[in-house]
């Protein structure tokens, strides 16, 4: 009896981060770093990190502003971290314009991917969008040290 309350107890700590709970993971350093993206750039609709986590075995969304938290990569996930090739569309509504590039850590070691939405409207030049997304994931990048630190406890306890 003790054994299932310590495996029950112990699931319940990993269900925010792998089991895809719709709430965003509570305070690690990815979910940090995505909360001051869209602090920064607050006409952004969604930013979502896609990465195995350390001692993962799939890839997953580790952090986001819209929740989806432990869903699996799908094949566009999984086609940009594997060629490293950036997708950018407009989504099937029209009003959206979607891109996913290879994410980095600081020494530009490819970590995972990273998905942001845009507003779009007809006309928009849909460069500008593939520019801002590459600007926001090179100062993402910049901040994570390494793959490990993504998961870790935020703010670090001393």
């Amino acid at each position: 009896m003790t054994r299932i309350a310590i495996l029950f107890c112990t699931a319940g700590i990993s269900l925010p981060l792998y089991a895809g709970s719709t709430l965003a993971p509570a305070k690690i350093y990815a979910q940090e770093l995505v909360n001051q993206t869209v602090a920064k750039y607050p006409d952004l609709l969604v930013v979502a990190m896609h990465v195995t986590p350390r001692h993962g075995s799939e890839n997953v969304i580790i952090a986001s502003n819209i929740g989806r938290i432990g869903k699996k990569a799908d094949a566009e996930d999984l086609k940009v971290i594997k060629t490293g090739e950036t997708l950018a569309k407009v989504n099937k509504n029209g009003d959206r314009f979607e891109v996913e590039l290879v994410l980095h850590d600081a020494s530009l070691k490819p970590i995972g991917a990273l998905a942001i939405v845009f507003p779009y409207k007809s006309g928009d030049d849909k460069a500008q969008f593939e520019k801002r997304a590459e600007t926001i994931r090179d100062e993402l990048g910049r901040q994570i040290a390494d793959i490990g630190k993504l998961t870790e406890a935020f703010p670090v306890r001393q």
